[in-house]
């Protein structure tokens, strides 16, 4: 597959039910969905409702990006950024989850949530990009998608002189990431047969 007729734009509102989708798919076989939804059917009935209301929260104050084909999807939220909106915990689409994604599952996200919240605050202080959803229709991952739609945002962080931080739960990934200025900064295995959780963090790159 040719790069060279796809863009990165942004992803507009109406489209996160179909982004959503496309992540469902892209992240089917993650470790941490197959412990959100280890039945097949309910990952496929109420996984994308998972996505939907991380993308909306992350829609404020965040940005989202596709290609002009729909090939993937990158989310992203920025840290310590006072220019940028935040969100009204009332307001959170976020507090919908428990019914969206069902008790059992909602229950095991916390358990998830718990670990990358405690790394997330451990490794990295301060205003920062954090890489919340990066996944491309599994028809198309190895051809470049991921690396096109990162590259706004880590261009912008050198820029501004800001880090970049990841979790992943695929060793697989790591390399990826590694090509992109990104290294482990710390992992963990999440209790009650969750997944590994690898954290990654990428410095700024001083160009001349």
């Amino acid at each position: 597959m040719s790069l060279a007729n796809e863009t990165v734009i942004r992803l507009p509102q109406s489209k996160i039910p179909d982004a959503a989708a496309l992540l469902s798919r892209a992240f089917w076989d993650d470790p941490m969905t197959l412990f959100l939804y280890p039945d097949i059917e309910e990952r496929r009935e109420l996984g994308p409702n998972f996505y939907i209301l991380n993308m909306e929260h992350a829609a404020i104050g965040g940005e989202q990006y596709t290609t002009s084909s729909f090939k993937g999807i990158a989310v992203w939220r920025f840290f310590g950024d006072a220019t940028r909106p935040t969100v009204d915990k009332a307001n959170d689409p976020r507090n919908r989850l428990p019914q969206a994604m069902g008790d059992g599952p909602f229950q095991r996200l916390m358990i998830i949530a718990e670990c990358t919240n405690e790394m997330h605050k451990r490794l990295v202080k301060g205003q920062h990009c954090y890489l919340f959803f990066l996944g491309v229709e599994p028809s198309h991952q190895g051809n470049g998608i991921g690396s096109l739609l990162v590259k706004p945002v880590l261009n912008m962080a050198d820029e501004k002189d800001l880090p970049c931080y990841l979790e992943t739960n695929k060793e697989k990934n790591l390399e990826f990431y590694r090509k992109h200025g990104f290294q482990v900064a710390g992992e963990k295995q999440v209790p009650h047969g969750g997944p590994y959780i690898w954290a990654l963090l990428r410095p700024p790159v001083r160009r001349t």
